[in-house]
């Protein structure tokens, strides 16, 4: 993965964005951190009637542009798009309004992931394909997270109200969740075995940069953010305790929206596997990698970091027992 340097907005060369950017009051960016419940938080944000969402959810539009693409992305939505032209005209003139509107999402995903230009133009033509006039408009791409500070800046410039959601999850729970989902994506769900999920979580360790481990490397990505964005500009949830009315009450606040009941009862998306365990000398070997996520969120947030997340690290834990001998 390359580096990501630390580049203030004003440092950059600004380049005119769409004008349609501008159109609304608000925009945001929900950038993960992924396997933290942010397919539960679209569904959330896109029934609310002041908030305006693409049509299909996790665009990942900026991370195509800018790193590499751990799946054949625009082979997938060329594929979407085979399966509609393939259609028969009875299947075509009988659409319905949302499945034609679908339609027309894949093929501005096609030309949003193919074209690359300063105004971004083809990324407005899906975020604003079923704006209505919305105050808020949004999207929330897991991958984002992964993004440089000088990527983040060029988000930020593209309104006069740019905003930032990212939760976060226990690290280790999040990257075993990650780890089981690159399994099912790469290889097929029969691939979801402990040999392969511990093989896999093993190289994470290892191999320095690894996405699996930069996903739950939340004091980076929040050092990148914040390097370009003012914190007041992101609001941070927990995924422990977000699924509740006075959180979703307070990103409502954080958007300037009014309060939406939050169906904390409807899971979204969980990864296959999760009964899948971890062999104690392995977990402990990530959590001691993770160690420095720990620490930070723990020193950053104070009261607010979530009780699981509070136990002793396998490091810690070894210390206050030599120092009891």
């Amino acid at each position: 993965m390359r580096a990501a340097p630390s580049v203030r907005p004003e440092a950059a060369v600004a380049a005119p964005a769409d004008p349609r950017f501008a159109r609304p009051r608000t925009l945001f960016f929900g950038i993960g951190a992924q396997k933290s419940a942010t397919s539960w938080l679209d569904k959330h944000l896109r029934g609310h009637p002041e908030i305006c969402m693409p049509v299909r959810k996790e665009q990942h539009y900026w991370t195509t542009r800018r790193l590499p693409q751990p799946y054949p992305r625009q082979e997938w939505v060329a594929a979407q798009l085979r399966k509609i032209a393939a259609r028969g005209l009875y299947a075509r003139a009988t659409r319905s309004r949302r499945g034609r509107m679908r339609d027309e999402a894949w093929r501005r995903t096609e030309a949003m992931l193919r074209h690359d230009t300063p105004d971004h133009r083809a990324y407005a033509d899906v975020l604003f394909q079923a704006w209505r006039g919305e105050p808020v408009v949004g999207e929330i791409t897991p991958e984002y997270a992964l993004l440089g500070a000088e990527d983040f800046a060029e988000m930020a410039r593209l309104g006069s109200d740019v905003r930032f959601l990212f939760i976060m999850r226990e690290p280790l729970g999040r990257l075993h969740s990650g780890v089981r989902q690159f399994l099912r994506k790469n290889r097929g769900p029969e691939a979801v075995t402990p040999a392969n999920v511990a093989a896999r979580l093993e190289e994470a360790v290892s191999v320095p940069g690894d996405p699996a481990m930069a996903r739950s490397r939340y004091d980076l990505t929040i050092a990148r953010l914040e390097s370009v964005v003012p914190p007041e500009r992101v609001c941070y949830l927990f995924f422990e305790t977000m699924f509740s009315q006075e959180e979703m009450d307070r990103l409502a606040r954080f958007l300037g929206v009014a309060p939406t009941p939050a169906q904390a009862d409807r899971p979204v998306h969980a990864s296959a596997g999760g009964d899948i365990g971890l062999a104690p000398e392995l977990a402990a070997r990530a959590e001691e990698a993770l160690a420095p996520v720990y620490r930070f969120v723990s020193a950053r947030f104070g009261a607010l970091t979530p009780e699981t997340w509070r136990k002793p690290r396998p490091a810690e834990a070894r210390a206050q027992r030599a120092g009891e001998m």
